[in-house]
């Protein structure tokens, strides 16, 4: 059995041979530091013989060790113990105590010769000079080690409750956090607060509680040589440690040995299992350790975390270099190492280890505010979601600089304009270009030796500034810098940024129309998100806008609305102000599209929340907002509203142009002025190349024409929009395009010849699907009363010239009067028209 002090090495085996109390007897001897072979295997025979193992006629009776007690001698003590009538079990408890090469070759030969009558417990906390390998090899050998002797969560709650000690879950985990199941830890945990509130307790139990303090200093410390213990204090100032680090901090060139000895010593030192190169100190023994070195020279923890700091930077790790200048209070290196290499893993999952890092930086700043505190507590408030205070904190050192002696650092300039660009994402949407511009010029001026993290930095800038042009409408160029913003940021690592930039793509592709491509890349990037549980992350606020506008055009609204939950539950601490109204404006579309004017007004309102965020929109941005307003306001009764503010604005060719005509044609179809719908919609040319908007022009000129009986004009509005919407999957126009959409789908259905799986979805979404009567109130062009005469005939077996002779006119009169029927009731033959005309009650 091997462990460190403390695992309760002698108690398990006490304890296990009262629970299973082995065949014959059992003998106990405490090792100790023998003077020699002599007197440790006289203590043997003593315990043996106090065990009662040594039956009076037993030649080990008349063995006294001497001075030339050799292996020989040896012999005949395992030659009688060979002899015993009974078993005899041998427990040597602390083993490694015994320092002389001479008695530890005597156990070896014991274990080599050991009679079949006897069993052997070794008790050490090391094991590396028993040379126990061969019999493991052989199948002889049963080990015991710390890791079978580390209290588990359910060892821990099985202890509290044996001690009669009242603890919570919070309290366990706590426990087990600060012991690592080391369970002299445990109970002198539990002692520690006997009289006191256990909770607190824990919470405060640390290595410098009084009673693992004694502990450790006298069963670990004290027995160490003074260069070993020079070198766990000065190694203390780390949580875990290469033998690299380790010889940066002690100065000594045998550092890997020394920490190999010290984990085959059990000297509370482990290896780390997932990384075999690294070392660490159990927490409670490290925090006695640096308060001991603080005690014993108060001014060596600073220049020790400094150097550890120094080989972190080296090793390119900045938050654990960042960690190490906070305890040293160097807080201007700190500052330093932030804006110059370690800043853009906020963007990055390390972002709350980044925080955790700067938080003495920013407490400081609460204490002393300078220029390196104030950027370090901006960049806390930047990523606990606090973008007032990440604002406030960089106007601040922003002052201070210009109102102070020293020059600003490139770095620091950098990161004061980094939290303006976040602030313009937040609050300030039209000045995103500008200010992700400001960054580029100053990372364009800086040589990356003194800034390491400058590619960094242009990237991150790059990318905002695609969002932002985007924001603004200029979708070509956001497109382009996205793409390539993506796949640099992923070969980077930067994989957080890397996603908004695919988010944002994504709503590139629906701007274009591409419903399938938006679908792919949503559920792309959302099995990622997913997987890496990055589903709350801001990043993916635009994600959700996306797919809730896919979803919501290809008439999937419970999905749509899903899409919206989580957006919303994304925009928590969130900075991206424009996705989340893209967001709200999806919920208004979905509520507009189930026709529900309460929901519509309850999403208007929360729309209006987000817009109040921003002190104004970027163009494409505020079209959005503002269009889907003023279709919710349609839809409340305000066409009329619409109208006036809406007309007689100049046209373009651009996005939101696309989506203002069709808002308006919307409101002049709504108060019944159809001509001034088809001269404000144009020719669908114009709408090129908005895929989307072209679809619903075709299906609102359909509307329009077929409310001024041109219905064959409108059937081919209809089928222009049936055909460009089916590639792509997209439904929504002809659902809330109203009530003669639906008679239009069956007519042009019963006119296309063939019919495909969206067309009979589409007529069926629309409510044609259900009565074969469902255009009944499609409007024709009236028949005049000779057509009405002869309508009447139709449904008679009177030929054309039977007819003719009967009304006085002639055979071509007649089948005049017939064709301009058919034209009118929307049919080719005689049948049709008779059944087309009963369904209108017209005979």
């Amino acid at each position: 059995m091997t462990a460190g002090p403390g695992y309760g090495k002698t108690l398990a085996v006490a304890a296990w041979t009262r629970a299973h109390p082995p065949d014959g007897t059992l003998a106990w001897l405490a090792v100790d530091d023998t003077s020699g072979v002599p007197s440790f295997w006289n203590d043997i025979l003593g315990a043996l013989g106090a065990a009662g193992a040594l039956p009076p006629d037993s030649s080990l009776c008349d063995i006294v060790p001497g001075v030339g007690f050799t292996e020989q001698e040896v012999d005949l003590v395992i030659d009688g113990l060979a002899d015993s009538p009974a078993p005899i079990t041998l427990v040597l408890d602390d083993i490694q105590w015994i320092t002389r090469p001479e008695v530890l070759e005597s156990i070896h030969h014991l274990i080599r010769r050991q009679p079949e009558r006897l069993r052997l417990i070794l008790i050490t906390r090391k094991a590396s000079d028993l040379r126990l390998q061969k019999l493991r090899l052989d199948g002889r050998l049963t080990a015991i080690t710390a890791a079978d002797l580390t209290f588990t969560r359910d060892d821990v709650i099985e202890f509290c409750v044996r001690a009669r000690t009242e603890v919570s879950d919070d309290d366990i985990d706590t426990l087990l956090e600060r012991t690592q199941g080391w369970p002299t830890g445990l109970r002198l945990a539990v002692l520690s607060a006997r009289d006191d509130d256990l909770h607190a307790r824990v919470a405060q139990f640390t290595g410098q509680n009084e009673l693992v303090a004694a502990y450790l200093l006298e069963e670990v410390l004290e027995d160490l040589a003074p260069t070993d213990r020079r070198f766990l204090l000065s190694t203390s100032v780390v949580e875990v440690m290469t033998a690299d680090l380790a010889r940066t901090l002690s100065g000594r060139a045998d550092s890997r040995r020394v920490l190999d000895d010290l984990v085959a010593d059990n000297v509370l030192t482990v290896r780390l299992s997932d990384r075999p190169d690294w070392y660490a100190y159990h927490p409670l023994f490290r925090e006695l350790l640096a308060d001991r070195l603080a005690a014993e020279n108060p001014d060596a923890p600073a220049d020790l975390h400094r150097r550890a700091a120094e080989w972190f930077v080296a090793e390119d790790d900045p938050i654990s270099a960042i960690r190490h200048y906070a305890s040293a209070r160097d807080w201007a290196m700190a500052s330093q190492v932030l804006s110059t290499i370690a800043l853009p893993l906020v963007l990055s999952p390390q972002a709350p280890a980044l925080a955790a890092a700067l938080a003495p930086v920013e407490a400081e700043a609460g204490r002393r505010p300078t220029v390196d505190t104030l950027l370090a507590a901006a960049i806390v408030a930047y990523q606990a979601g606090d973008f007032e205070v990440m604002a406030r904190n960089a106007n601040d050192a922003s002052r201070l600089l210009r109102d102070g002696p020293e020059a600003a650092t490139v770095g620091t300039r950098i990161v004061i304009a980094l939290t303006r660009m976040v602030t313009a994402r937040h609050s300030h949407l039209e000045d995103i270009v500008a200010s992700c511009d400001a960054i580029l010029d100053l990372v364009s001026e800086v040589p990356r030796s003194a800034v390491p993290a400058a590619p960094a930095y242009a990237l991150i800038a790059r990318n905002n500034r695609a969002i932002g042009m985007f924001q603004i409408g200029e979708i070509d160029t956001a497109a382009a810098d996205l793409e390539y913003s993506r796949m640099a940021a992923e070969s980077i690592g930067m994989s957080l940024m890397a996603m908004a930039a695919g988010t944002y793509l994504t709503l590139v592709d629906l701007v274009r129309g591409e419903l399938p491509e938006t679908r792919r890349r949503v559920e792309e990037i959302a099995a990622v998100a997913s997987r890496r549980g990055w589903t709350r992350q801001p990043q993916a606020i635009a994600l959700y806008a996306a797919a809730a506008l896919m979803h919501l055009e290809c008439h999937e609204l419970e999905q749509a609305d899903h899409a919206v939950a989580l957006g919303r539950r994304a925009v928590a601490g969130g900075s991206d102000t424009g996705a989340w109204l893209i967001v709200e404006a999806a919920a208004v579309g979905i509520a507009i599209a189930r026709g529900d004017a309460y929901a519509v007004r309850a999403a208007c309102r929360r729309l209006d929340l987000a817009r109040s965020r921003s002190r104004s929109l970027p163009a494409l941005l505020s079209s959005w907002h503002d269009v889907v307003t003023a279709e919710a306001r349609i839809v409340t009764g305000e066409s009329d509203a619409v109208i006036v503010e809406s007309a007689g604005r100049a046209r373009d060719a651009s996005y939101a142009d696309s989506l203002a005509r069709v808002v308006l044609a919307k409101a002049y179809l709504a108060v019944g002025r159809p001509a001034e719908a088809l001269d404000t919609l144009g020719t669908t040319a114009e709408f090129a190349p908005y895929r989307l908007q072209v679809v619903e022009a075709e299906v609102l000129s359909a509307v329009a024409s077929a409310q001024l009986h041109r219905e064959a004009v409108a059937l081919e509005h209809i089928a222009a929009a049936v055909r460009l919407a089916e590639p792509v999957g997209q439904k929504r126009p002809f659902v809330v395009a109203g009530p003669l959409v639906a008679g239009l789908l069956l007519r042009h259905q019963r006119l296309a010849g063939k019919e495909s799986v969206f067309l009979r979805d589409l007529v069926t979404v629309c409510g044609a699907g259900s009565s074969p009567v469902v255009d009944a109130g499609i409007p024709i062009e009236p028949l005049t009363d000779r057509e009405l005469v002869v309508l009447r005939y139709l449904p008679t077996m009177y030929k054309a010239s039977e007819i003719a002779a009967d009304l006085f006119v002639s055979v071509n009169t007649v089948k005049t009067h017939q064709q301009s029927i058919y034209r009118k009731l929307g049919v080719s033959t005689r049948r049709d028209a008779v059944d087309r005309a009963r369904e209108r009650n017209l005979i």
